[in-house]
């Protein structure tokens, strides 16, 4: 077990305190949003005990782990596929558009599935609500004119229009977490779109499997995060940074669903699993249990408790055919790209 340091993204939705005191480090005037443990260039985690580049010991990692604590909304936003994320990474090379230009959509070729997984209560939007609920819940408010548009031109066409048309109005009288939204970024035409959406609550430990062109945004609480080592983000509202509605509007999934939260299901006792789609397979363990061997690296993050050498907010490598025996009150997610295990 090797202990590893994240780098630090200080992003203005980020929390003032959680992640500090979490990970352990020192407060800064900066709020702290996220906490990168990888090899992805933008962020490339180092060994703790010689700052070597975690890359050199365990390789370029197709997954990255990462703490996330929101005080504010992240952006509307959706990941692509493999197919969509190499053609738009293509596509913006040729168009000389540099890795860092605020500008650039695509910054590496690959797919950004994500495993969100809550730390503490954390409320999302996330999918969208079947055409007929929305329909009778805008009615309900007394907002005919979306209701109308709606059920005539379902969904895709009633968000193409909220972001790039002039005749969709977003009402007056809005529920409370929707009016916090608008006092945040007021007139943003992605509020009309986040109406269509599931508003989801998540207890700690609960978690939320975001495929390529899910739709969603983040609201508030705290979290881990694991994806394939991407940061391709096409964003459509409720930021500051780049917005490019058009690319949003191509590589959403339109198709309505039920609620999103999911639950890990045990797996043996002590271990559960998580439900996912990428380069990756993700486990809790709790002590006291072993954080079963893996046929390639993993990363090891402890969320709560402690263990011998191993406390709250601190992230190991294990290196292929390393176990790790769990002791005290400890519970870790355990990532690995082993997605035979």
């Amino acid at each position: 077990m090797q202990l590893v340091s994240g780098v630090h993204k200080h992003y203005d939705w980020g929390d003032q305190q959680f992640l500090y005191g979490f990970v352990g480090a020192p407060l800064t005037p900066q709020p702290l949003a996220e906490v990168w443990f990888g090899t992805h260039a933008d962020g490339p985690a180092v060994l703790s005990a010689t700052q070597e580049a975690l890359a050199n010991v365990a390789g370029p990692l197709p997954f990255m782990v990462k703490f996330l604590s929101a005080a504010s909304p992240l952006s509307l936003q959706v990941h692509p596929t493999a197919t969509q994320a190499h053609a738009g990474f293509e596509r913006e090379e040729s168009a000389g558009i540099s890795t860092s230009s605020p500008q650039r959509i695509y910054r590496d070729s690959s797919d950004k599935p994500e495993l969100l997984i809550a730390l503490t209560a954390f409320t999302a939007l996330c999918g969208f609500h079947y055409v007929a609920s929305s329909v009778g819940w805008f009615r309900a408010m007394q907002w005919n004119d979306l209701a109308d548009y709606l059920e005539q031109n379902g969904l895709q066409a009633f968000a193409r229009e909220a972001l790039t048309g002039n005749a969709l109005r977003i009402p007056a009288q809005l529920p409370p977490w929707a009016n916090e939204l608008q006092v945040t970024f007021p007139n943003d035409p992605a509020l009309l779109i986040a109406l269509l959406m599931h508003r989801v609550e998540l207890a700690a430990g609960e978690c939320l499997l975001l495929e390529a062109g899910t739709l969603h945004a983040y609201l508030n609480g705290s979290a881990i995060e694991v994806m394939n080592t991407s940061d391709n983000v096409v964003r459509g509202g409720f930021t500051r940074k780049h917005v490019n509605a058009e690319e949003l509007l191509n590589i959403t999934l339109w198709e309505p669903s039920s609620t999103p939260a999911r639950r890990a299901t045990q797996a043996l006792p002590g271990i559960s699993s998580y439900p996912t789609t990428g380069a990756f397979q993700v486990h809790s363990v709790a002590a006291p249990a072993k954080v079963p061997a893996s046929s390639k690296a993993q990363l090891v993050a402890c969320i709560s408790g402690t263990s011998e050498n191993f406390s709250c907010g601190q992230v190991a490598l294990l290196e292929e055919n390393e176990e790790m025996q769990l002791s005290g009150n400890c519970v870790v997610i355990a990532t690995t790209s082993d997605t035979q295990r």
